[in-house]
């Protein structure tokens, strides 16, 4: 049997999402055929192509959208849905529409937020907050060798390998992309990395093409917030 394009998989799995509960997550079939690091940067890319002006957090998020339905031909409808789903969220309002610098308090808020909906154990979230404790001083170098160690080469089940994977995806792409492939340059580049990791797992509630959305639209708005 051939395998089922990016589309099939990304609506039967947001029609299992809205038929299982919240406590119902099990392993993703084939989660790294979304290529959702890869995605990430080219989503990235996109908007920096299309705007070189600051945009409000809901604009960033339209573009991240028309990335998905006019670039790789993605259903509008779904997209369209699961973006509002993900900005009804109060941990949409508290990371992208903060206004003062960046506050570890609203990240924990997401992993709290993945912990209550994906089923996430103690062990898998204990280890993403350590991580993102080490990114307040530490260099993108030394998360990147945290987050290899601990996160990618260990072993996880369940969900938590799945969370894992993405976590770990975005944040190597991201790595990439922020300190090799665009010439803009950070502040706080090690949280923003983090970030971008961390919104790809609170995508993952609404399905893997909606962390690629949310990943991609929370890196262009912390980066605009904190540039050098």
């Amino acid at each position: 049997m051939k395998k089922m394009s990016l589309f099939l998989l990304s609506v039967m799995l947001l029609i299992a999402c809205e038929n299982q509960p919240a406590d119902d997550h099990g392993v993703i079939p084939d989660l790294s055929s979304y290529e959702i690091g890869k995605m990430h940067n080219e989503a990235l890319a996109y908007y920096h192509s299309k705007n070189t002006d600051l945009v409000a957090p809901d604009e960033v998020m339209r573009f991240m959208e028309d990335f998905l339905i006019s670039n790789k031909n993605l259903d509008r409808e779904i997209v369209m849905e699961g973006t509002k789903k993900i900005m009804s969220t109060p941990e949409y309002n508290l990371m992208f529409n903060s206004k003062s610098s960046i506050d570890q308090n609203n990240i924990l808020a997401y992993l709290d937020a993945v912990k209550k909906n994906m089923n996430a154990s103690d062990k898998l979230i204990n280890t993403l907050r350590q991580a993102f404790v080490l990114g307040v001083e530490a260099s993108p170098a030394e998360a990147k060798l945290f987050i290899i160690n601990n996160i990618q080469n260990r072993s996880w089940s369940g969900i938590d390998k799945d969370l894992a994977y993405v976590f770990s995806d975005v944040f190597l792409h991201s790595y990439d992309y922020w300190t090799k492939t665009t010439e803009k340059k950070l502040k706080k580049s090690t949280l923003i990395i983090l970030y971008d990791a961390g919104g790809a797992i609170h995508g993952m509630i609404f399905g893997p093409i909606f962390s690629i959305i949310e990943s991609a639209a929370l890196s262009a708005v912390v980066s605009e917030k904190y540039p050098e």
